[in-house]
């Protein structure tokens, strides 16, 4: 984590206080965990402009801007490009939370719908599939246990194991989460294919407050079989705004 990477203990402890008090003196599930960490993250709307950039094996750089946008807890997203001219104005949308992914190219003014088999595609040779930029909410996409509690970049966690649920992505056999005990926000996500092999690592920290939304500004997905990363950084965020009407429509993507 970017922010409180080194937690006093008496907050340490007044944190674990607060939260076994909320949940009866017990050690909370990883469905209280997941229900937490989606209402303190999601919001009605968000706007958001973000930089991307992907780091080769070799060490090539490409960078890409974007701008995303979300509704109803990420019910509904969109992402567009909107730089380098190669790839502006491709359109990513995801509707049912992550349920259905459509994508518009903009050179043949075309749009086609991602089927399952070909969700765990790298979007532009980034890190990032297209069901990672299909995430709806954590506690409709996961179901499993909390094992326990374990330091992770400096924060204090609860450590989740977890596999989808029927909504979840369908890439990933499991994935091991990190979910900070005093903000409830995710630190760290450790993704697994269908074979059970440790694929990439989500490094995600910066949050800051917003409207009482609690906002990422970097996350870092670790490509852990090549070596390669993903980096996306935050330009500015905006919460809870007004939207334009169509924008979450397949007949909106080639507007």
């Amino acid at each position: 984590m970017l922010l409180n990477r080194v937690v006093p203990a008496v907050v340490a402890v007044a944190a674990l206080a607060v939260a076994l008090v909320a949940t009866g003196g017990k050690t909370p599930s990883a469905a209280d965990i997941l229900k937490k960490a989606d209402e303190v993250s999601l919001a009605q709307t968000t706007r958001i402009e973000l930089t991307q950039t992907v780091v080769a094996p070799d060490g090539e750089r490409r960078t890409f801007e974007m701008l995303s946008y979300s509704e109803n807890g990420n019910e509904k997203g969109l992402t567009e490009y909107l730089s380098p001219n190669q790839v502006r104005g491709m359109k990513i949308l995801t509707l049912n939370d992550g349920d259905d992914i459509w994508v518009y190219f903009p050179r043949t003014n075309r749009v086609r719908k991602i089927a399952s088999s070909a969700r765990n595609r790298r979007v532009q040779g980034s890190d990032f599939t297209y069901d990672d930029m299909a995430s709806g909410k954590m506690a409709k996409s996961w179901k499993g246990k909390n094992v326990g509690e374990e330091q992770k970049n400096g924060v204090a966690c609860w450590k989740l194991a977890l596999k989808p649920t029927e909504h979840g992505p369908k890439s990933y056999s499991k994935i091991v989460a990190w979910i900070d005990k005093a903000k409830s926000v995710a630190v760290s996500i450790d993704y697994y294919d269908e074979d059970g092999e440790h694929t990439k690592r989500l490094d995600i920290g910066g949050y800051e407050k917003i409207s009482n939304v609690q906002i990422p500004h970097s996350y870092t997905m670790t490509n852990e079989l090549d070596g390669g990363k993903t980096m996306m950084k935050v330009k500015q965020a905006e919460v809870n705004l007004r939207l334009k009407g169509g924008l979450f429509t397949e007949a909106g993507l080639g507007k």
